[in-house]
């Protein structure tokens, strides 16, 4: 009987730790996540992992909410995220800051100059800055089937 309330007790606290905000994309079942450190050592012997990370936000695109960039818990991990084949987007404001698992398959990836310069614009970034962009970046990302977010559902991409 105890295990049993205990086990109905694990259940209520994560329906109320992930029921508070907003799914995006494809819904999923919040279970076995990871964090960011945890999934670059994985990458360093895969090409490819399907995986939900827990992170932080720290911005969005601002045009159409098609990628965002989410951090580690210790702020020293960045890792760029892409709404798997522009099929959902994520708010464009108000979630920097923001607590969020990404259920998606991380991949090891090669941008452009030319892109790295749209993802600039895209995020706001000036003039100046984005002309600062001159050499191609290689680094791990995700394509997100789904992402939860602790924004309210009003919130609309």
């Amino acid at each position: 009987m105890k295990k049993l309330i205990l086990s109905l007790m694990a259940i209520f606290s994560l329906a109320f730790t992930y029921g508070q905000g907003c799914f995006f994309g494809e819904k999923f079942q919040i279970s076995k996540k990871i964090e960011i450190s945890e999934m670059i050592s994985a990458m360093e012997s895969l090409d490819s992992l399907d995986a939900q990370i827990e992170a932080t936000v720290v911005t969005t695109c601002k045009k159409a909410g098609c990628w965002m960039e989410i951090q580690s818990k210790d702020g020293k991990s960045k890792i760029k995220v892409f709404m798997k084949d522009h099929a959902f987007g994520v708010p464009l404001e108000g979630c920097e800051g923001k607590k969020t698992v990404v259920n998606g398959r991380v991949f090891r990836y090669k941008l452009s100059v030319e892109y790295l310069r749209h993802l600039a614009e895209d995020a706001g970034k000036s003039k100046t800055e984005i002309e600062k962009i001159t050499e191609p970046e290689e680094a791990i990302a995700i394509d997100a089937f789904g992402v939860w977010m602790d924004v309210p559902c009003e919130v609309k991409p």
